[in-house]
Parts: C-alpha cells; sequence; structure tokens
C-alpha cells in the first residue's frame, strides 16, 4: 500500500481494537438479531465504520458509512443493508458521555479494570487505560550508528523526535523501514520500557549471556555489542526474525531452537542467563490494543506456571556467582515480585542483588514492565 494508505488501514485496525467495548454499546442499540449472532466480518466492519464516525473527526460520516457500505458488499453482500442502516443511525445519534464504570469507558475487561483499581488506585488504573487508548510513539535506539550520528541523519530528513536518554521517541514515523538509517542497521525497534529493562539488566564486563526467550530479539541484538550471546526460542519463525536483525545491524550470536523449560546446556556453564519471560503483557497494551481482549484470568495463571517452570529450569545454567535477569512486560504482581519471591523460596542460592524494576506506564508514557536482577551464591 502507498504510505498514507497504510497508516489509515492501521488506525482504523487498532482503532477498531483499542475501543472495541464502546464501539459495540453504540452498534448493539441498532441491530435487530443478537449481537453475537451477527457474523465476525460484519461485526469488525461494524466496529470499523462506527470508529470513523465517533472517533476520526477528519473522516466525514457519509463517508465512513459508503466505504464501510462498499466493503460489506464485497465481504458479505447479505449484510451490506444492516450496515447502512446501522451506521447511519449512529451517525444520526449523539455520541454517547456517560459510562457506568470506567472498563465500558475505556473499553476494557471488567476483572482487570478491577483489579488495577484494587492495586494502583482509581486515578492511576484510569491514568493507564488512557494511556492504553492513545497511539503510541516509535521508540529506537542506535544500533550501527552513534547517537550523535542518528540524530543528525533525523534532523536532515526533516523527521520530529524527543531524545530520552539512550533511545529516540518518534511520534509520527511513517514507515519504520523508510527512516534514516535503517537499511544501514543505524537502529532497533525497542519501546521506551523495554529499553530501560535492557538497561537495568547491565551484565558484567565481558560475560556469556543465554537469552532464553529472545525472539523477536531486540535485547539479543543489543547485548551483541558487547557480550558473547547465546540466543534461542521455541519458535523458528520469530527466530528468524532475531537472525534478520541481526544481519541488518552487523552483530553475532549463535541461534538455536530451543524451549527454556528444557534447556540443551550443561548446568552451571554460564556467566549469565536472561529470561524475557512469555507473560500476559498487560504493560503492552497501548502499543498492542488487540492483546486486551485476549487475556483472561485462565490465561493469568498459565502464563504464571510457565514462569516458574522458566526458572526452575534455566537457573542451574548459572554459574555460582553469576547473574539471572528476569523481565516480563506485564503490570500483574503474580507475574513479577510475587513470582520472584517464589523462585526465591525455593532457590536459597540466589538472592536479589538490587531492587526491583517496575516501570508504570504513565510514569515515562512507554510500555510497562518488571525487572529482577537474581545473583547466584558462590
Amino acid at each position: 500500500m502507498p504510505s498514507n494508505d497504510a497508516r489509515l488501514t492501521h488506525e482504523l485496525a487498532a482503532g477498531a481494537l483499542r475501543h472495541r467495548r464502546t464501539l459495540d454499546a453504540a452498534i448493539r442499540p441498532f441491530v435487530d438479531a443478537s449481537w453475537n449472532r451477527v457474523e465476525p466480518d460484519v461485526r469488525d466492519l461494524l466496529r470499523i465504520g462506527a470508529h470513523q464516525i465517533l472517533n476520526l473527526d477528519r473522516i466525514p460520516p457519509y463517508a465512513a458509512v459508503q466505504s464501510t457500505v462498499e466493503a460489506s458488499k464485497r465481504e458479505c453482500r447479505r449484510a451490506s443493508g444492516m450496515v447502512n442502516a446501522v451506521l447511519r443511525r449512529i451517525a444520526d445519534t449523539p455520541k454517547p458521555t456517560s459510562f457506568l464504570s470506567l472498563a465500558e469507558e475505556f473499553s476494557h475487561p471488567d476483572w482487570l479494570v478491577k483489579r488495577w483499581i484494587g492495586r494502583f488506585g482509581k486515578p492511576q488504573a484510569k491514568a493507564l487505560l488512557q494511556h492504553n487508548n492513545r497511539r503510541p510513539v516509535l521508540t529506537i535506539r542506535p544500533a550501527r550508528w552513534s547517537l550523535d550520528r542518528l540524530v543528525r541523519a533525523l534532523n536532515d530528513a526533516n523527521v520530529a523526535y524527543t531524545l530520552d536518554g539512550s533511545f529516540l521517541r518518534i511520534p509520527d514515523p511513517g514507515p519504520v523501514r523508510e527512516l534514516a538509517g535503517y537499511v544501514d542497521g543505524a537502529f532497533i525497534v525497542q519501546g521506551g520500557g523495554q529499553a530501560r529493562l535492557t538497561d537495568y539488566a547491565r551484565f558484567d564486563d565481558h560475560a556469556q549471556i543465554w537469552d532464553a526467550c529472545a525472539a523477536p530479539g531486540s535485547k539479543a541484538v543489543l547485548n551483541a555489542a558487547d557480550h558473547p550471546v547465546l540466543a534461542s526460542d521455541r519458535s523458528r519463525e520469530r527466530l528468524q526474525t532475531l537472525a534478520d536483525n541481526l544481519d541488518r545491524v552487523q552483530r553475532r550470536a549463535s541461534l538455536f531452537v530451543a524451549d527454556a523449560r528444557h534447556p540443551p546446556l550443561p548446568y552451571g556453564i554460564l556467566d549469565a542467563v536472561l529470561v524475557d519471560a512469555p507473560c500476559t503483557g498487560t504493560g503492552t497494551f497501548g502499543r498492542h490494543p488487540d492483546a486486551r481482549w485476549r487475556i483472561s484470568p485462565a490465561r493469568l495463571a498459565r502464563a504464571v506456571g510457565q514462569q516458574a517452570e522458566i526458572l526452575d529450569s534455566v537457573s542451574p545454567i548459572v554459574r555460582p556467582g553469576g547473574l539471572l535477569v528476569y523481565l516480563t512486560c506485564s503490570l500483574e504482581s503474580d507475574e513479577n515480585e510475587d513470582r520472584v519471591d517464589a523462585f526465591l523460596k525455593c532457590h536459597p542460592e540466589y538472592q536479589r542483588e538490587e531492587d526491583d524494576l517496575f516501570i508504570f506506564p504513565t510514569d515515562h508514557d512507554t510500555d510497562g514492565g518488571f525487572g529482577a536482577r537474581l545473583r547466584r551464591g558462590p
């Protein structure tokens, strides 16, 4: 697609996901049949049309109705009349101004919002929900180029950015592959929260690192600048993404396919192990709006169980005196400090080396996450 069309398409898809619950509430009163009986593709078309009418001022309502009806004729012709009627009625109805709950207002699951209010308090929970519904900025870090050279290239290309420590935040980047220096491996894309976690991990000089859940690989790529890195993932496809990024920035790491719950490495041989654990990703809902509709209490429980298995399995690989770094992109205590506490109870050979790092998204306007540095005794 041309870049303008691609950006609009992304906005329509991401916006329909971010506001899905409030869009459904606006659509349902005008659907004669049960909402759950409407075909999934038609529900998505209605959400995309309603998102344009209710949330995108630059698209006139008549154009939103017309384009969505045309799309429905291609995807499900028999539903085009219903799509037309529903969207016209939404366009003629005043926008809702009050909601029964924060979960409804900001389009998140009830149980999760209740959990966040209990943990963070209502003002912080509301700020988090607002953050999740804003379009995220792109964050990049220098790789082959120095920070100064990357800044000069962005200035020459008239790309707006702000400097935030060791990384740059770009609010309106266009296609990433068209940014100055991308082809030359000048930078790596990494969310601001994950950038802070990468800096927090900081491995000892010359330490050999195993990145046990590496893909898609920004941390492995950055660590490979100063350390010999082994990097594995159980997904061959995701590991290929890491290989492509390493090639682009001309760095090397030893890659292999492996499930971290069954490590194919001898005990006690590595200076450091990094576990960027599979998790619910609740700290990245602003960047991944679809993820809020996949999370559930059962999914959280499964993630916690998997994290426990991974930590138990990789901890013997660290040599005495070595470092085990545990990271997540989650805001949930079950996956973060509680998981580390439970691990340390069962593994007295490890101790926290310093305070854990918790990143709340609104504190720095980034994605959120958690990190713990655990040192193995001699």
